[in-house]
């Protein structure tokens, strides 16, 4: 008897294709392919067993045609829009639409980061510990206190603001979920391409390309990936067209960052702060320009040690959790019904 077939589809770079691949549990004929060729894609599809589609892999009616021994169809990620459910449940096949904890975690992230250098959390916590101040402190009660005792006249927060999103993959989705509860003005958001309007809809969406997203953000969020056209695309002309009271959040690709231009557009008082994950060389030295100013608690630049991902271990086996729990006779976690 062979083993089960599974096609991955993914568009994640080859440092992220090993960990699942070798995470996958045995037993499992795992193909791996990144964007293939219509060609290649529909030569592979009669043959598999079970699809995993990873992030914006789409899965269309052409497709599950071709599929004739398709069981089931694993999304990863939190979107199905560009799954074609019902021409699946014509086939028999069932879909499982499975979050990734690694993006909800960073997603988190990225709120914290947020509402730190809105609120300059830098600053008050650097005050708070100095205690160094010239005041007499008198006992609180309900009508006894020292409100913002330090006399900081910026600190803001998320009402109201513009939030806008670059690189808006499955981390922008989760992001964009959590930050509807803080009731922001407008989510702009710029990708590749458009998500469809329900998608827009659910989310609290507008589109906007990029540098109108600049334009008009009180946060900047940028989670672009790395390639040749995003290469410290985000640079002192980008600083230049951002509001001088906006500030900017970067957890996506290091090398996006032009880190010097950064370092200059806050000196300069061109933002308002900023707050990083992610760096061009990582781990940060001590004699880094972005340290020696994170050292300034009047510069509102947070800097966190690349831990927006939390403290996972490097095993990607739940990717495969559903095919594993359908091969044993058990319930799916996230089958859509």
């Amino acid at each position: 008897m062979t083993n089960p077939r599974v096609l991955f589809l993914t568009d994640r770079g080859e440092r992220h294709q090993r960990a699942a691949l070798k995470s996958a549990p045995p037993g499992l004929d795992v193909i791996m392919k990144r964007r293939p060729p219509k060609d290649e894609l529909m030569a592979l599809l009669p043959t598999i067993d079970f699809l995993i589609s990873e992030r914006n892999q789409p899965v269309t009616a052409e497709m599950l045609e071709a599929a004739i021994r398709l069981k089931l169809i694993v999304r990863l990620g939190s979107l199905s829009y560009d799954i074609d459910v019902e021409a699946a449940k014509a086939t028999g096949a069932r879909v499982s639409v499975q979050p990734v904890l690694m993006t909800i975690h960073c997603a988190e992230h990225a709120v914290m980061m947020i509402l730190a250098v809105l609120k300059h959390l830098g600053r008050s916590l650097a005050a708070a510990n100095a205690a160094n101040h010239g005041r007499e402190a008198r006992r609180t009660d309900e009508n006894t206190f020292s409100v913002n005792w330090m006399g900081y006249n910026d600190i803001g927060g998320l009402i109201q603001k513009n939030v806008a999103i670059l690189g808006m993959g499955e981390i922008g989705v989760e992001l964009a979920r959590r930050l509807k509860g803080f009731r922001p003005k407008t989510i702009f958001y710029n990708k590749r391409e458009r998500y469809p309007q329900s998608v827009e809809r659910e989310l609290w969406l507008r589109y906007a390309d990029s540098l109108e997203c600049v334009r008009q953000a009180d946060v900047l969020v940028s989670l672009l990936p790395f390639s040749a056209t995003t290469d410290r695309s985000i640079h002192a002309g980008t600083f230049a067209l951002m509001k001088p009271s906006a500030v900017l959040v970067h957890l996506g690709s290091g090398s996006v960052i032009d880190e010097q231009a950064l370092v200059e557009a806050l000196r300069a008082k061109k933002l308002a702060g900023a707050a990083l994950d992610t760096y061009e060389y990582e781990p940060l030295q001590p004699t880094h320009s972005l340290v020696q100013l994170a050292r300034d608690p009047e510069s509102n630049l947070l800097l966190t040690p690349h831990v927006a991902v939390g403290s996972l271990p490097d095993d990607r086996s739940e990717d495969f959790g559903e095919i594993v729990r359908f091969l044993a006779y058990e319930p799916l976690r996230y089958e859509i019904t």
